[in-house]
Formats: structure tokens, sequence, C-alpha cells
């Protein structure tokens, strides 16, 4: 019977003994999820930013898109109102829309637009009448000794160019917009 309960004492103090090997399966479940997290939030940023990249190229190709169409209209000798649309080869899915409109622009009253913020610009400076002006300087270099005589009124051309382009869900525009003097 000695026997018996030494035998008994000697394994249940080796259990208490025993050094620990391996993993528990809550300890690998655990492990198992924080690392499947992990994996599915970096493909997620991964996923974004190629999403995003796609985004910047697009947009890129609709500024370019805009200023060459923008340079193509600078560069005709002669601009008249018009309006036109088309697809652009070689860029599937973009389009553009140009609209040429002559308008008269009063600098009286653009001089006096701009708020209490702006500094106010005076008439004489925009119409080139002011004796310290850099225009009358240029006038004089030219051989003519006044200013303008349009009592502040010019013709002008507004040249608007919109490139349409596809994003994710749909299509969007970019814009661009300048005016440009009719007497060049």
């Amino acid at each position: 019977m000695q026997v018996r309960t030494i035998r008994l004492g000697l394994r249940t103090q080796m259990k208490k003994n025993r050094i620990r090997r391996g993993f528990t399966l809550i300890e690998i479940s655990i492990a198992l999820a924080v690392a499947a997290s992990a994996i599915v939030f970096t493909f997620s940023l991964i996923s974004k930013g190629l999403s995003l990249q796609r985004q910047a190229v697009t947009l890129t190709n609709a500024v370019f898109l805009a200023k060459i169409k923008m340079a193509q209209i600078d560069a005709s000798p002669k601009l008249e109102t018009t309006s036109a649309k088309g697809e652009i080869p070689g860029y599937e899915g973009y389009r553009y829309e140009t609209e040429i409109k002559e308008e008269e622009l009063d600098l009286l009253k653009l001089s006096e637009q701009g708020g209490e913020k702006k500094k106010k610009a005076n008439p004489d400076d925009l119409l080139g009448t002011n004796a310290n002006s850099k225009m009358d300087d240029l006038l004089k270099k030219r051989g003519k000794t006044t200013g303008s005589k349009t009592g502040g009124i010019i013709k002008v051309f507004r040249i608007k160019v919109s490139i349409f382009f596809p994003s994710g869900y749909g299509e969007k525009v970019y814009t661009a917009e300048t005016l440009k003097s009719s007497t060049f």
C-alpha cells in the first residue's frame, strides 16, 4: 500500500513540476484572429491606395487635356463666339465641351469689387492714364502719349473648356476658364 501511495504522490508532484510545452487552442485562436484582422486591414489600405491612384491619374489626364484644348483655342488666329463638343481620341470615356463668348468687361466695376479686405484699385491704374503707371511708360516707349480711351469698358472673349471624365460611379468634370482681349 505504501508503494502505491508513493507512486501516486510522485505522479501528482510530476504534474505540478511538468514544464508546459506548446499553446492551448484558445491562444492559437486569438493569435489567428489578430493576424487575420491585420491582413484584412492591410489589404483594405492597399485597395484604397490603388483607388486613389486611379482617381489621381484620371484627374491629371483631364487637367492636361484641358490645357491642350485651351492652347489649341489660344493658337487660333481669330476668335469668334462659338461652342463645340466632342470625344477625345485615345482617352476612352473622356469628352470635351468648349464655349467662347464675347462680352464687355467694365474695369471700373472690377476696381470697385473686392470688399473691405482687398485694396481697391485705382481705375486710372487699370486704364493706363495715371502718370506713374507702368502702362504709360510702355506707351511712351512705343511713341504713344495716352493710355486707353475706352472709358473702362473693354471687349473680351470668355473661353471655357470642360473635360468630362469617367469616375468610379459616374462622370466628373474639370473646367478651366479664362479671358482674352478681343483686340489682340
